[in-house]
């Protein structure tokens, strides 16, 4: 019958599409994605994006702008806090606080690309490290040459997409795929947490308002601090001994592929955790004394 090799059509489709989906990602791209793992203070700066920061009317202004609508607001405030009876922040404290505000929002941007070039430097330390100890460069070209010729070298060979080795070249397919957009989310996330810098420290004057600059800080410095895991993994990667067991080579580079993918959970948790425990440290130590 006619549909009788309809199951060997269907798999020769797919084997054919996940063969062609990794190798036709060439080694630009993979450069572009290195470009976007880490991120320096030219990685966010172009015409557009500084234009937030340097037309007539910017971010800068209606940060400053804002800060008279907080001055307003503690004003009244605090002359509603003697009717109530209610302690409020005192004047010398929020006027301190102000004028601290003023000077972090006017110079926002400078401060936001040291933060930038300081992580940068740091994981540029961590790839010369790794240079000096695996005598090649940690970079996702290098990556992608690598998976390659692990797991494409021989397009001749059957393909089914139901085998052991079938599942593992799909989902490093995808798996490459992921990370391109994920590393691409990470890059804007990061140009939107410089570009509201301004009304992150504007929020430091009141402090009803810190919490905002707390979650805004806890952000930038948590995705900054993931192209640092990302240097160790690659550490990890080039590290692997390609003389063990062909198929356990292959399981840890799907493994490590997953924790490039998961890198900001990592340290999203991590942080959450290292928190929480010094806050429940701090709790135990008051209860001491009280």
């Amino acid at each position: 019958m006619q549909y009788d090799n309809f199951p060997e059509v269907v798999n020769n489709l797919i084997s054919s599409l996940i063969n062609s989906l990794l190798t036709s990602l060439d080694t630009n791209v993979f450069s572009v994605l290195d470009e976007l793992a880490f991120i320096k203070s030219d990685s966010i700066s172009d015409t557009y994006f500084n234009s937030f920061f340097t037309k007539q009317f910017n971010i800068i202004s209606l940060s400053e702008a804002l800060l008279f609508g907080f001055l307003l607001y503690y004003s009244i405030s605090y002359l509603f806090s003697f009717l109530t009876f209610s302690n409020f922040q005192k004047p010398l404290s929020f006027l301190t606080k102000l004028l601290f505000s003023a000077i972090l929002i006017h110079f926002s941007l400078p401060i936001c690309e040291k933060i930038l070039d300081f992580f940068y430097l740091l994981s540029d330390i961590l790839k010369h490290l790794g240079c000096f100890i695996l005598t090649h460069e940690l970079s996702f070209s290098l990556l992608h040459d690598k998976i390659i010729d692990l797991f494409f070298s021989d397009l001749t060979l059957p393909f089914s997409l139901f085998s052991f080795d079938g599942v593992l070249k799909s989902f490093i397919s995808f798996g490459f795929v992921n990370l391109l957009f994920t590393y691409s989310v990470r890059f804007i996330f990061i140009k939107l947490l410089v570009l509201i810098s301004p009304i992150a420290f504007l929020t430091l004057c009141l402090d009803q308002s810190t919490w905002i600059f707390k979650i805004w800080l806890k952000n930038l410095i948590s995705q900054l601090f993931t192209q640092l895991i990302i240097c160790v993994i690659l550490l990890i990667i080039f590290s692997l001994d390609g003389s063990q067991n062909p198929i356990v080579t292959k399981l840890l580079y799907v493994a490590s592929l997953v924790c490039l993918i998961k890198a900001s959970s990592f340290v999203k948790d991590f942080s959450s955790g290292f928190t929480s425990d010094i806050s429940s440290s701090f709790s135990s130590i008051k209860n001491m004394f009280y």
